[in-house]
């Protein structure tokens, strides 16, 4: 039989365990999200492409939602934080957080364009499009 130390210990185990858990699956809801939109985003790469890129697809989503919780910390806790190293070395540091979103934020950028030079070229405008000439009779 528990004791009732022992089943209030037990039971703050279970909720912080639960919380973990929910967290979890939140986040993997975030991140699928983030990956349809940005599936929506490249829908023009070619399809033998997308196949070598939906890894990346993948981490980008990654990411950008682990980066939104990021500066969540951020915005609340600063990006700064004090340190002491024995008796009278101390000071200020960047906040393990905020290196951690400049971290990511570079390989985001990278995984980025790697993604926009896998999109098709944009076609050229043509040289007469038109334009001109429906100026040209507003005016004339």
């Amino acid at each position: 039989m528990m004791t009732e130390d022992e089943f209030l210990k037990e039971e703050i185990r279970r909720e912080a365990e639960y919380d973990s858990i929910s967290g979890y699956v939140e986040k993997q809801k975030r991140i699928k999200r983030e990956v349809n939109r940005l599936r929506k985003l490249f829908k023009e790469i070619d399809e033998n492409k997308k196949k070598l890129v939906q890894a990346t697809i993948d981490d980008v989503a990654f990411l950008t939602v682990t980066m939104q919780d990021l500066r969540e910390n951020i915005v609340r806790d600063g990006t700064t934080v004090e340190y002491k190293n024995g008796e009278n070395q101390y000071g200020t540091k960047q906040s393990p957080d905020a290196q951690l979103y400049l971290a990511m934020s570079q390989k985001q950028a990278q995984a980025m364009k790697i993604l926009l030079d896998c999109m098709p070229k944009s076609q050229p405008i043509p040289k007469n499009d038109g334009f001109n000439d429906f100026l040209g009779e507003r005016n004339g």
